[in-house]
């Protein structure tokens, strides 16, 4: 048989109960290294350092390799490239007199 307890609970012993699993606050401070927002006692996120020790190794992000991947897709184009819309209406007169729409146009371009 299972267990059944004798008397009812109240109000204020179950309330008091449940005060207990109420969730906290975690503690945010300034990283000593690199003055970034941390959670306290956890590895920057930034730096990758705790305790003055290197946990994490993270990559440095330099100006000139995002400008070099900007640069990249607008010089180099392969043929399997979808032309948009707004790419069909610059470069066809119009689509009336060209007798096929820009549909047509794009899966040309897939299968070519």
């Amino acid at each position: 048989m299972a267990a059944v307890p004798k008397n009812k609970r109240s109000k204020a012993k179950r309330n008091t109960k449940r005060n207990s699993f109420k969730l906290s606050v975690l503690s945010i401070m300034e990283c000593p290294r690199c003055r970034a927002k941390k959670i306290a006692h956890r590895v920057c996120q930034s730096c990758g350092y705790y305790d003055n020790k290197e946990i994490i190794k993270l990559e440095k992000k330099t100006k000139e390799k995002s400008s070099e991947k900007l640069k990249e897709p607008a010089k180099t184009r392969s043929k399997n490239t979808l032309i948009t819309k707004n790419q069909v209406k610059k470069n066809s007169p119009d689509e009336s007199q060209a007798g096929y729409s820009g549909k047509d146009i794009k899966d040309e371009a897939v299968n070519s």
